[in-house]
């Protein structure tokens, strides 16, 4: 029997595949191709349900599912087959399909680089799972970008949920559409991605995922203020590592009083203009948001206004810094503060003990040792505004002792001290 040690070896070689095929082919499309070959065979016996609402139907060769199996065999019309089918996809009737597959230059699919494209697609049937996978290894090896990972955006996602109905959501700084994908139910989302890769990617993203067009209005551009006046109830975002352009300094006019520059409290001041009066924000931020001189106006907002309810430390591995996952609630009913600092056994991975720690801390509002605390806010006026997790939530062991048990340990260290003294004199005296 032979044994397929290709298959075997995928796991390994998924980088591998990545660096090989390089920056000119985008492998989401192939991922859009798999659902979309999959979708026409669950429709087989009603085929004119899949045309009208895909705007076109494989021949049986042009199925990624029938060209994986010929691949599997080493056949060499699998080239041509997946070619055939790209051209049928960029002539789909639905311009959704039609725009993500425009954008596909078939003459750079080569049969080398189309080894490493099958390997990449066969390397995990979960295409939903897949998509995060493979577009944060694209992104981050080919163009040499900083990417918050995707259990990172899934943990915001879920925080948003928590005591909390989504009905319009808002990311003006999305990446690829994965926040409301990572949401079990919606009204209507509003979602602006900052290029043209993004935008595509989040279309493919809401397709594989299932989620129809009419419910996320799209924009194609990168804002830091939305001059939209329109207000959402959930708003879930990752601010972009951007400076400032010197168009944006006019329109941050608005926000003197606050004395910052920063484009990540400018982000944040954003987002606070376009909650609703039941709006709730997950976001990420910096340390440098929560402890800096420039920033405390701000700060002091967020806590004079009982806008901040919960302040997580998170590593995400982000630009190698810390970062830190605020909660803002307009509708909070305590006056006081949650902080919380999980452990983390590497940058953005949680043990799930400590992913289920952080949910019960929030929706209990319970304190549990050396992980959370809750704190009053005359003690964070106190301490000048200060939000550091690490000051409030104490991680070390420490023993309880009386005074009187540490005087004598500190005599006896004392007494020790000198008759070491004594006897290193002695020994030099000798000499």
């Amino acid at each position: 029997m032979k044994i397929n040690i290709r298959h075997r070896s995928r796991r390994k070689d998924l980088r591998r595949n990545f660096s090989r095929i390089g920056s000119e082919v985008d492998v989401i499309p192939f991922l859009t191709m798999k659902f979309l070959a999959q979708k026409q065979e669950e429709l087989n016996d009603n085929l004119d349900e899949f045309q009208k609402e895909y705007g076109f139907t494989f021949r049986d060769y042009e199925l990624l599912t029938n060209i994986i199996k010929k691949y599997d065999k080493n056949e060499d019309s699998c080239l041509s087959d997946v070619k055939s089918a790209l051209n049928v996809l960029k002539n789909s009737k639905n311009q959704d399909i039609k725009e993500i597959f425009s954008r596909v230059d078939d003459e750079k699919i080569t049969k080398n680089n189309l080894n490493d494209i099958m390997d990449i697609i066969e390397y995990d049937d979960n295409l939903t799972e897949l998509f995060k996978l493979v577009n944060y290894n694209q992104e981050t090896y080919d163009n040499a970008v900083d990417r918050i990972i995707p259990p990172t955006i899934d943990l915001l996602s879920k925080l948003a949920t928590i005591n909390h109905e989504v009905k319009e959501f808002y990311d003006p700084s999305s990446m690829d559409a994965q926040t409301v994908t990572a949401l079990e139910h919606f009204d209507h989302a509003t979602l602006y991605l900052k290029n043209d890769a993004d935008y595509i990617h989040a279309k493919q993203n809401l397709l594989i995922n299932g989620i129809s067009s009419d419910k996320v209005s799209l924009y194609k551009k990168e804002i830091l203020i939305d001059e939209d006046s329109k207000k959402y109830d959930t708003i879930v975002s990752v601010p972009f590592e951007k400076r400032l352009k010197r168009n944006d300094k006019t329109k941050i006019k608005k926000y003197d009083k606050y004395i910052t520059k920063s484009s990540n409290s400018i982000h944040l001041l954003n987002l606070i203009e376009h909650m609703d009066d039941n709006g709730i924000i997950v976001t990420t931020t910096t340390q440098d948001l929560l402890v800096k001189s420039d920033a405390q106006q701000l700060r002091q907002c967020l806590i004079e206004n009982n806008l901040l309810d919960v302040v997580i430390d998170y590593d995400s591995g982000f630009r190698s810094r810390d970062i830190i996952i605020l909660i803002l609630n307009k509708n909070k009913e305590s006056e006081d503060f949650l902080f919380i600092k999980p452990k983390h056994l590497l940058p953005g991975l949680l043990l799930p003990s400590e992913e289920q720690s952080i949910f019960k801390s929030y929706e209990n509002r319970e304190i549990i040792p050396k992980f959370s605390n809750i704190i009053d806010k005359d003690e964070i006026i106190k301490n000048d505004y200060n939000l550091n997790p690490k000051r409030y939530v104490y991680t070390l062991d420490y023993e309880k002792q009386s005074i009187e048990d540490i005087l004598n340990k500190q005599k006896k260290c004392s007494d020790r001290i000198k008759e070491l003294d004594q006897e290193i004199e002695a020994m030099l005296q000798k000499r």
